[in-house]
């Protein structure tokens, strides 16, 4: 008795493990069945986005061309702001040694004089 027991047992064991196999089974095949779905929709959605992407990067390609032709721009812009403003320094130095300083001079000669002249009143008067 004790034999048949165990070979009830065994077999009664067998057949739940085959059972639960099969649930498995199932379960599995479902489960690839829906990553074979969502990989199918993921390949045709693949497309547009790659598509979208090639053509932000191409975008950005061009950006970054046009940005590079106009840096030699801002370049030489700013070569042109530097030449012009030690032009104006040279023309301000220019001025004041032509311009300022004879006038210094001459309004130093004028202030002599009148005052030469007050002197020359004053004591002219006096007498």
């Amino acid at each position: 008795m004790e034999i048949s027991t165990s070979v009830a047992i065994i077999a009664g064991l067998l057949f739940i493990m085959t059972l639960c196999g099969i649930a498995i089974a199932v379960k599995a095949v479902k489960a690839l069945s829906e990553a074979q779905r969502l990989l199918e929709s993921t390949r045709l959605q693949m497309a547009p986005v790659i598509h979208d992407v090639t053509q932000i990067v191409a975008d950005a390609q061009s950006i970054v061309r046009a940005v590079d032709r106009e840096m030699d721009k801002v370049g030489d812009s700013l070569a042109a702001i530097r030449d012009t403003t030690r032009n104006v320094r040279d023309f301000e130095l220019m001025i004041q040694e032509r311009i300022e300083r004879p006038l210094l001079d001459i309004t130093a000669v004028l202030s002599a004089l009148v005052k030469g002249g007050r002197v020359f009143l004053n004591s002219f008067l006096r007498r």
